[in-house]
């Protein structure tokens, strides 16, 4: 059975729900009629699309105030805090703003766009925040500690091997999202895992990430920074 945060972001992986909420973020209260059209659906397609979009929480819905007799409309709206809390809040709220404003726009590079996303936000979340205790030259170690702890916060269920500078992804919560918009949802996570290196301080940054070499299972590769490097081969 998929978890509850794997069946919330599946709502997002069809692009034409992503468009629908893009849509109401961009307009706000919107009838059936006025979403189906800005979205170019048939109503009673645009409509089971709000049903997913409700149920996975990103869209609120109710019925319209009026003075007249007969059957209310249905208005729709982005939810506030859209999606299960079974993730840390501030991530998911994020991410999914990535993902929605990245949607339509002519972008250079989406992943490009996404990984600075993501490195953003561990700077923002970050901030002020390290392992406790003295900092002493461990050669990267106490990265390798924070970017487990903070990846594990996260859901990610990492694995690191400190020899080859590796760390097993396990479970992605957005596994379902991820094989739809794989360079977007990897590209976040790449930039997130640099960014938490950088707020710890140290020699290692975040290289590449290879996505689904297996099921819900994706490898981080870490690097020493050019100027290591260069030293360590001097």
């Amino acid at each position: 059975m998929a978890s509850a945060s794997v069946s919330t972001y599946r709502a997002l992986a069809s692009p034409s729900r992503v468009e629908i909420l893009h849509v109401l973020q961009e307009q706000g209260e919107l009838p059936l009629e006025d979403i189906s059209q800005a979205v170019g659906l048939h109503q009673n397609t645009t409509r089971e699309h709000l049903d997913r979009l409700v149920e996975a929480g990103f869209v609120e819905r109710k019925p319209e105030h009026r003075g007249t007799r007969g059957r209310p409309r249905m208005l729709y709206r982005a939810a506030e805090a859209p999606g299960h809390r079974s993730l840390d809040t501030h991530f998911r709220e994020h991410f999914m703003r990535v993902l929605v404003a990245g949607y339509g726009t002519e972008v250079e590079s989406p992943a490009a766009e996404a990984r600075r996303a993501g490195e953003a936000w561990a700077a923002e979340a970050l901030e002020g925040r390290e392992l406790p205790g003295e900092k002493i030259e461990d050669d990267g170690l106490r990265q390798l500690a924070a970017l487990e702890l903070h990846l594990d916060e996260l859901g990610l269920n990492p694995e690191v091997e400190v020899d080859q500078l590796e760390v097993h992804l396990r479970r992605c919560p957005f596994v379902e999202l991820a094989r739809e918009r794989t360079e977007v949802v990897c590209s976040v996570h790449l930039g997130v895992a640099r960014g938490i290196l950088d707020n710890e301080g140290g020699p290692l940054t975040a290289d590449r990430l290879d996505p689904m070499v297996g099921p819900s299972h994706c490898v981080l590769h870490l690097a020493r920074r050019a100027a290591e490097a260069d030293v360590t081969a001097e």
